[in-house]
């Protein structure tokens, strides 16, 4: 799995900060769990390096904090076309080398 860019974390940042945001509109978390959780995100995705580290700590999010479930395919789906698209790069690379 290739390494995730500045790009990469960027967009699941903004794909986590609105699974964050509707989490906290919704009152569906209180003050001091908003602050760890913010950080569990921070800090997780600053050091992944591929998308299944991401797609790891998101299943953990998930069973820690099962209100995060509602937002799932908020996260799960620009994800996953993140996972796509970086496969599809890998593929088109392959295919020309083969050429």
């Amino acid at each position: 799995m290739s390494q995730l860019t500045p790009d990469d974390k960027k967009r699941i940042y903004d794909v986590l900060a609105k699974a964050y945001i509707e989490i906290v509109v919704s009152g569906r978390i209180g003050k001091v769990e908003r602050k760890v959780l913010a950080q569990k995100i921070i800090d997780a995705v600053s050091v992944a390096k591929d998308y299944w580290e991401v797609h790891d700590f998101i299943q953990k999010l998930m069973a820690i904090y099962p209100v995060f479930k509602d937002a799932s395919v908020m996260i799960d789906e620009p994800i996953q076309k993140l996972h796509e698209e970086q496969v599809i790069g890998r593929l088109q690379q392959f295919i020309h080398s083969s050429i």
